[in-house]
């Protein structure tokens, strides 16, 4: 294997009319021993751990540039991954790793239908995202009612078809209710699918379309569900400066019985601010939600205050937890909520740390 090394020596055996290596050389130079020339990994290399296969478009465009920035600069340990990749931070200005970057995310030839990892905003408590996922989320929420408790888990499984589709089945598991709170068991079933429409990495913009479906599985006499089918379409954007992310998604959700689950639009708004580098920052969130009933025409508005954290160096594995407190009049004085994210895609639970 090529090390820094040898990079710096190329360097400093340079004129001085090319003060710095193209892209395409320093890969010729310190990567392909491993990495290969067409990058699908070297068939030299004799490492324990498989090297990434850069042509495979999910797996090249699915991470911040600056998750592979910190990786080049700093090694595979920096991330929680293999010391097996080297440091090349002493060798390479801050310019060359961003063109580096830049050349290894063209071995995808159908990049520009990927909307890039510098648009997977932190995922928010209650507000559905616009980037498309390969996530197991387990969200418990506690709500504090006059003089009751309820309590639930919903566990989402979310995973990518092709560059721009997301499908995801979320299955509620109710602990106790207000009015039963002995009681406990499965509720409605969710299902929903989700498009990118467009994107934009200069501005860092993305906007989404979905549909969800709520199935009636839950026992509605033992306060499980709702007992009617519900349809739910859905516009998702976000946006971002620097550091700063605006995530929203508004919809409605359509009932075929409005006698038991009334019909509403709804609107979630959060504003985040990361404090340091995207994979692996506290971010604080503040987030307001609400929802008008089509048919008396009341409005219930809520605000989150939150914050979440990545768990591992790799940053695929991220908890958060905040408090929801009603802005309107409500019979809920306050509901705790929590998730705990498994990003399945950037690798196993037990990468990474």
């Amino acid at each position: 294997m090529l090390t820094s090394a040898s990079v710096l020596a190329a360097r400093e055996a340079q004129t001085p009319a090319r003060p710095r290596l193209a892209a395409p050389a320093l890969y010729a130079q310190a990567c392909t021993l491993c990495h290969g020339a067409d990058g699908k990994g070297s068939s030299t290399w004799q490492g324990e751990v498989p090297v990434p296969d850069f042509t495979d478009c999910l797996t090249n465009t699915s991470e911040p540039a600056e998750h592979w920035e910190t990786i080049i600069a700093r090694g595979g340990k920096a991330r929680g991954l293999s010391s097996a990749m080297p440091a090349f931070g002493e060798a390479l200005d801050p310019a060359e790793i961003r063109d580096l970057v830049v050349y290894l995310r063209a071995f995808c030839r159908d990049s520009e239908a990927y909307p890039p990892g510098d648009l997977n905003f932190r995922r928010p408590l209650e507000t559905g995202k616009a980037y498309p996922e390969q996530e197991i989320v387990l969200k418990p929420e506690v709500a504090r009612l006059e003089g009751a408790t309820g309590s639930t888990m919903e566990i989402s499984y979310e995973n990518r078809l092709g560059p721009r589709f997301q499908y995801e089945v979320t299955l509620p598991v109710v602990f106790d209710t207000p009015t039963t709170p002995s009681r406990a068991g499965v509720g409605d079933l969710e299902v929903e699918g989700k498009q990118v429409l467009s994107f934009d990495p200069q501005s860092l913009q993305i906007l989404s379309a979905g549909l969800g479906v709520t199935l009636p599985t839950g026992d509605r006499d033992r306060g499980l569900g709702e007992g009617a089918w519900a349809f739910s379409p859905f516009f998702a954007y976000g946006k971002a400066w620097d550091r700063t992310f605006l995530q929203t998604r508004a919809g409605a959700e359509l009932s075929t019985n409005a006698d038991r689950l009334p019909s509403q639009l709804f609107f979630e708004l959060p504003l985040s601010q990361a404090l340091g580098p995207p994979r692996s920052p506290w971010v604080p969130a503040f987030e307001i939600v609400g929802s008008l009933d089509l048919h008396t025409h009341e409005d219930d508005w809520g605000a989150l205050l939150e914050i979440s954290k990545p768990l591992t160096r790799l940053g695929h594995l991220i908890a958060s937890i905040g408090v929801r407190l009603p802005l309107t009049k409500s019979a809920e004085k306050y509901r705790i909520e929590a998730y705990l994210l498994w990003d399945f895609g950037d690798g196993p639970f037990w990468k990474g740390w």
